[in-house]
């Protein structure tokens, strides 16, 4: 199983704006930050992207993860700069069933491109695939972002996309761990409950997540009641579940945790996902007063442990 240097602070910030402010640079040469996550916020142009990238590799003392939310359809970035419309996940799924041989033409059209974009600006790791499973009651947040309602064409999809992106160096983040499918809220502004008993879960959503090989997984903002009283990306119950059932080796982050979703102080937020048995913490906001406070929280609980 896949762990994380002690000296490492294990978070992804998000960045403010086209360039660095002071406090990220000071952010970056004083600490060991894991990774940053780039936003549309982020690029005005290709040049500025990796002119940004470049710099904060240059004043990181290690190899950051540099990732990008980036699905095809309407989760890109770029979409500025250029459009992936047609590529959602359901126009892979729907090709899934239909015409194989067309499927793998059009799978490798489309990382061919990401990958050679994603190393032109220095971008290593990308949030996909989306391995959720799609129900009639599925919340449009994932809507096409999911393959199918068949959770084993969802699982081959997912080990076909993470294959092909990771032989090729970019590593894969499969999302959202245990399933995002059966929610009816959006986790970005509350808390979803779902309700289906373990059985369910585990012959449905959870099955999508089997065996994936992916260098990430990212976690659902989810309370699954048959299972914890408390949220999946707090749960210690739920880490068990993804690296004994699921058979997951790689490292679990959360998903942000600046989401409403999650309603604790910023210390809770930071600390119990680590607590329980997660490896790494994601902020997105880009709100360097709190990317202080949480390398901080974060030091000071490492200091504690030691």
């Amino acid at each position: 199983m896949e762990t994380i240097k002690d000296e490492i602070i294990p978070v992804i910030f998000g960045l403010q704006s086209f360039s660095l402010t002071k406090n990220e640079i000071k952010i970056i040469k004083s600490n060991k930050i894991f990774g940053f996550i780039i936003f549309k916020r982020n690029i005005l142009n290709l040049l500025q992207l990796q002119t940004l990238i470049t710099h904060i590799k240059s004043l990181s003392s290690i190899d950051p993860v540099i990732m990008i939310d980036h699905e095809g359809g309407r989760v890109n970035r770029f979409s500025n700069l250029f459009s992936q419309k047609r590529y959602t996940a359901r126009f892979f799924g729907d090709l899934y069933t239909k015409n194989k041989k067309f499927l793998l033409n059009e799978v490798s059209k489309f990382i061919k491109f990401n990958v050679k974009l994603f190393n032109y600006i220095g971008i290593n790791t990308v949030a996909y695939p989306v391995s959720d499973l799609k129900y009639k009651k599925t919340h449009k947040i994932i809507g096409d972002r999911s393959f199918s309602k068949n959770p084993l064409i969802v699982n081959n999809l997912s080990k076909l996309f993470i294959k092909e992106y990771q032989k090729k160096g970019i590593n894969c983040i499969s999302k959202h761990v245990p399933g995002h499918g059966l929610s009816t809220v959006d986790s970005h502004f509350d808390l979803p409950l779902v309700t289906e008993k373990y059985d369910f879960l585990k012959n449905n959503d959870f099955l999508c997540f089997q065996n994936l090989n992916s260098k990430f997984m990212m976690t659902a903002h989810i309370n699954y009641s048959s299972i914890d009283t408390t949220v999946a990306t707090y749960s210690k119950k739920i880490y068990s579940i993804i690296r004994n059932e699921l058979k997951f080796k790689g490292l679990i982050m959360t998903d942000d945790i600046c989401m409403k979703a999650l309603k604790e102080n910023i210390k809770y937020k930071t600390l119990q996902p680590l607590i329980a048995g997660c490896d790494i913490i994601l902020h997105c906001n880009g709100n360097n007063n709190e990317m202080n406070e949480i390398v901080s929280i974060i030091q000071k609980w490492k200091n504690q442990k030691n």
